[in-house]
């Protein structure tokens, strides 16, 4: 009697006779997989949220409402930037790097691979131009000195230089979510270890900056160390680098990355410059009061990246493996999504319980004001943990142009919103804004995924990508 199949094993078709052996066949993308692959990174995450615990509780502590948020600024700035400038090489190198592990074409993957790293080189350059442009136009406004804005600069200058997405796409290409968790703990440990010194030699806005960027220098190299030591990964190829190949072998490639870069800043880049809007409208104190809270509500909120991060490659596996086979796709897609709902529940009841508590302990008695930002900051990552699977689902049907056009538009509600409300309501109008940005987001991400009719049958056999729909 046959064994029965298992959806998550390779399957090798048998070979003709006297020709070659059949290679397996990719596996299908499986929610058993984003679960183990969320674990890895999950795990690596409370590793770091227990030490970042540690570390902001020194942070805010020793600089104070208004130190802290000098700090915040400058290192609002540098994440800010960084989110506008970084491509997201990773998620090229998933989404054309699939199909050619699936064919076994080694040398276009080389390429790809390769032209994932010119990307983050490119994007490194283009940020630490933009950090140098944005702190000699907007750091006056913040009060810094002469020296303290030259020195905040150069650190952000180099958090900017800290770029991974590349080396980040080739270990999920490749399944090695583990090693991932080792080099994404690199960061948690050298802040906690830099923190601890900075605090016994002296505690100061620049030293905290200082800290903060050997962290992101040492993530980087840690993150290249083990996609390079990965079996058969290579950026070595025998010709050089020529766009017209890449464009050939991968095709959509260009409209893609731009589109992805685009739909990540929208959503990263708007969250880290709110807090540099809070310094401009407001005060740098109101800034570190709201950076903190929004810090620790999005503490939350990265559980949904993570899970965005495990979530897409199982998707484009799903996608590339099963090809015109809709339901298995689906199928996969609402289990992630009624788990994402509860997760946003969870992350509600905890904030509701665990709130106020730990802005005590972790920052102290100056910070309790700002409670009821926490709260607010919260309800919208428990909106964003919800919908994490709305995007990279988008994004696997060949609808990244979808995506972009709907986190525009959420975007600039709460951009619009944070105008309006900061300047009447303080910080709660800021948060109000974060607020309304992601209950938009849902609604527009819903709206989309349930419409009737808005894939070609080329889109469903998954045979092309049109980021612009």
């Amino acid at each position: 009697m046959a064994a029965p199949s298992d959806p998550d094993s390779p399957v090798t078709a048998p070979p003709a006779r006297g020709g070659p052996k059949a290679r397996p066949a990719m596996r299908q993308g499986s929610l058993r997989n984003i679960l183990l692959n969320a674990g890895w990174l999950l795990g690596g995450k409370g590793f770091g949220a227990v030490l970042s615990t540690v570390y902001l509780a020194i942070v805010t502590r020793s600089l104070g409402v208004d130190g802290f948020g000098r700090f915040a600024l400058a290192l609002g700035i540098g994440q800010t930037v960084a989110a506008l400038a970084t491509f997201q090489s990773w998620q090229v190198i998933v989404r054309y790097g699939m199909p050619h592990m699936h064919a076994h074409r080694a040398a276009e993957l080389a390429r790809l691979q390769r032209f994932g790293a010119w990307l983050d080189a490119a994007s490194a350059v283009i940020g630490a131009a933009l950090v140098v442009a944005v702190f000699l136009l907007l750091g006056p406004r913040f009060g810094w000195t002469g020296a303290e804005q030259l020195q905040a600069m150069a650190l952000s200058v180099v958090i900017v230089l800290s770029v991974h997405s590349a080396p980040t796409g080739i270990m999920r290409l490749h399944d090695r979510f583990a090693d991932a968790t080792i080099a994404e703990a690199t960061t948690p440990i050298v802040r906690f270890l830099g923190a601890v010194v900075v605090w016994l030699s002296g505690p100061s806005a620049v030293g905290f900056l200082l800290a903060w960027s050997v962290a992101e220098m040492l993530t980087a190299a840690a993150y290249w160390y083990f996609a390079l030591r990965l079996p058969g990964v290579t950026l070595r190829t025998p010709e050089r680098l020529s766009w017209r190949r890449i464009a050939g072998e991968n095709p959509g490639i260009g409209r893609y990355a731009v589109i992805t870069n685009l739909a990540t800043s929208l959503v990263t880049g708007s969250k880290q410059v709110v807090v540099v809007l809070v310094g401009l409208v407001l005060t740098p104190a109101a800034a570190g009061g709201f950076r903190f809270a929004q810090q620790l509500s999005q503490a939350l909120a990265k559980i949904s990246q993570t899970l965005a991060r495990a979530i897409f490659p199982e998707l484009m596996r799903s996608h590339a493996a099963t090809g015109s086979d809709r339901e298995a796709f689906d199928r996969l897609f609402a289990r992630t999504t009624r788990l994402a709902v509860l997760g946003g529940i969870v992350i509600v009841v905890i904030l509701l319980v665990t709130g106020w508590p730990m802005l005590e302990l972790i920052a102290g008695p100056a910070f309790l004001p700002f409670y009821p930002v926490l709260l607010v900051t919260g309800i919208a990552a428990a909106l964003d943990f919800a919908s994490v699977s709305f995007e990279p689902a988008l994004t696997a049907r060949g609808r990244a142009g979808t995506a972009l056009r709907l986190r525009a538009v959420a975007t600039i509600v709460m951009l619009a919103g944070f105008v309006f409300l900061a300047q009447r309501y303080g910080v709660m109008g800021g948060a109000a804004a974060m607020l309304a940005g992601s209950a938009l987001s849902f609604a527009l991400f819903t709206w989309a995924l349930r419409r009737p009719g808005h894939e070609t049958p080329e889109e469903e056999a998954g045979s092309r990508l049109d980021p612009f729909d």
